[in-house]
């Protein structure tokens, strides 16, 4: 698959924070990391980094968007974000997961298989992808720690809290960096034209609202 580029890549799964890049050439030509959500940041996060690359969003030729698992709301707010500007002028969207960059990652990095791949979900629990010993990904599933520990696998990780949940768990180097590489020889991303979140929980929570509430 031939990315169209210049590319806008959003990241918008983490609990705190916002990634932004734009790639071009098989690489970075500009990126930014807030520490804001994206509600709060996604606006002046990609105005910054395309006039940092030199281009205005009219030139930029595709998008892609990491689906999570991760912040239900700051992937939600970057897909319908994407989704609005390739509406206002069709562009592809693509999209990848979170679990299979950091498998996919681990593997050419020299990690034998099989192991599990894990990202804090909600209520103490975990998201997991497992790799077999053929290199097989798994769906990706939200376990309990003890049903993590109960696969007997090594387990790699990105955070500290992972780290200190699973003792012996090996933590992995952001992958960030490498995606251009990945994304560019199309291992990673997939053509999704109204991209959602990810979200692998079986039991869910309806949205209040809260967060948009003003004081009274």
């Amino acid at each position: 698959m031939a990315l169209e580029e210049p590319c806008l890549v959003i990241d918008a799964t983490a609990r705190v924070g916002l990634r932004v890049g734009v790639l071009q050439g098989g690489r970075w030509k500009s990126q930014l990391e807030s520490p804001e959500g994206a509600l709060e940041a996604t606006s002046g996060c990609v105005g910054e980094v395309l006039k940092s690359a030199g281009i205005q969003l009219a030139e930029v030729q595709s998008f892609a968007l990491n689906i999570g698992p991760g912040s239900m709301l700051g992937i939600r707010v970057a897909a319908l974000t994407v989704r609005a500007w390739s509406a206002l002028k069709p562009r592809p969207i693509y999209v990848w997961e979170s679990l299979v960059a950091l498998a996919t990652v681990a593997l050419e990095r020299g990690q034998k298989a099989p192991f599990v791949v894990v990202a804090e979900s909600r209520l103490k629990r975990w998201n997991v992808l497992e790799v077999n010993a053929l290199n097989e990904f798994s769906t990706v599933a939200e376990c309990e720690v003890e049903q993590v520990k109960q696969k007997a696998l090594p387990i790699l990780a990105l955070s500290d809290e992972a780290i200190k949940v699973f003792p012996g768990a090996a933590k992995l180097a952001d992958p960030w960096a490498d995606l251009p590489k990945y994304f560019s020889n199309g291992k990673l991303l997939k053509h999704e034209s109204k991209p959602e979140p990810l979200n692998a929980t079986e039991d869910f929570a309806l949205w209040s609202g809260e967060r948009h509430r003003g004081t009274p």
